[in-house]
């Protein structure tokens, strides 16, 4: 027979049963939450890393950023990363960096660029809003600073180079 004790004892033990799971329920989603938010980061910077690659973002800024051009390719990265903070690292050392790093959500993303551009002069030249253009390669350094036009415009020397050159991006945040 079942007594009026026994019921409540169960009653009892059923309560404090679904206060444990809903206390590790409440947890559990919490931390799985900030994993599917740091998942959608990462796909997001996966997928600007990937396609300032393939446009040749990457490649302009670090050419540009080796011939003392260094606000310019950062002008022409920021542009083109749709994230507020973020460090752009090349090999160890970071080159550009913007934004609050406070934030402890971090995500790195890798990937190695081969400067696939021939020896020679090219001519860059870009304007106040962003956009560049690349010409080359020409064969002296007047040509090459002929062939752009522009508001600001260089001649760059290119010396080839099959080194690979790791780019990280590393974003800080939501």
């Amino acid at each position: 027979m079942i007594f009026d004790m026994d019921l409540v004892i169960a009653i009892v033990i059923l309560t404090i049963g679904m206060a444990f799971f809903t206390t590790s329920l409440v947890e559990h989603s919490g931390a799985y939450q900030d994993v599917i938010k740091s998942d959608i980061l990462h796909d997001k910077v996966s997928y600007q890393l990937k396609a300032i690659i393939a446009d040749g973002t990457a490649e302009t800024a670090l050419l540009l950023w080796n011939n003392n051009e260094d606000s310019t390719a950062e002008s022409i990265l920021s542009n083109r990363l749709y994230v507020k903070n973020y460090d752009f690292i090349v090999d160890d050392q970071v080159l550009f960096s913007k934004g609050s790093k406070t934030n402890q959500n971090i995500v790195i993303v890798s990937s190695v660029v081969i400067m696939n551009r021939s020896e020679g002069w090219y001519g860059v030249a870009w304007d106040e809003g962003g956009s560049i253009t690349i010409k080359g390669p020409e064969i002296s350094e007047t040509q090459a600073y002929q062939s752009v036009s522009g508001d600001y415009k260089k001649a760059i020397y290119y010396f080839n180079n099959s080194k690979p050159v790791e780019v990280s991006l590393k974003v800080y945040g939501n």
